[in-house]
């Protein structure tokens, strides 16, 4: 499993995680991660968003981010469309196994999807966090159907 972030500014390093993963792993990755990212990208003016897997929202996880002052979006379950990273993992699945690329050990196939993570073009990702006004606007419009994003 993987992990990362993104912002306007910049993006995480990647977390390439072990084993299933629960709520003190996922805290772990948090303050591994997360945390020293968003001290560099200038320190409590931000919020995070994360989909709606169960250990994002367990009160061990809630009492991490509040403890910490972290502003998290909440956002309707089953809403990959209203989640940019979503589209961000899309994308790079598209670039990792292009062509039909396959990948005979664990250490290839994360090397090429580092490769894709760090090469990628800042403005796409500002796009996706620009466009996140109109796709709620378009979710409200649509009676919360999903979008083609």
């Amino acid at each position: 499993m993987v992990w990362a972030a993104f912002s306007f500014s910049g993006q995480v390093g990647l977390a390439f995680l072990d084993g299933r993963q629960n709520s003190p792993k996922y805290i772990e990755t948090l303050e591994d991660h997360l945390m020293p990212f968003a001290e560099n990208i200038g320190g409590r003016n931000w919020q995070y968003q994360q989909d709606d897997a169960p250990i994002h929202y367990s009160n061990a996880t809630k009492n991490y981010l509040n403890s910490k002052n972290v502003a998290v979006l909440e956002w309707p379950p089953m809403s990959p469309d209203l989640n940019p990273i979503k589209n961000v993992w899309r994308n790079m699945s598209r670039k990792v196994y292009e062509n039909g690329r396959q990948f005979y050990s664990m250490n290839a196939l994360n090397t090429a999807i580092e490769s894709v993570w760090y090469n990628q073009e800042p403005e796409i990702l500002q796009t996706l966090i620009m466009t996140m006004e109109k796709r709620v606007c378009n979710v409200i419009l649509r009676n919360r159907k999903t979008l083609n994003y």
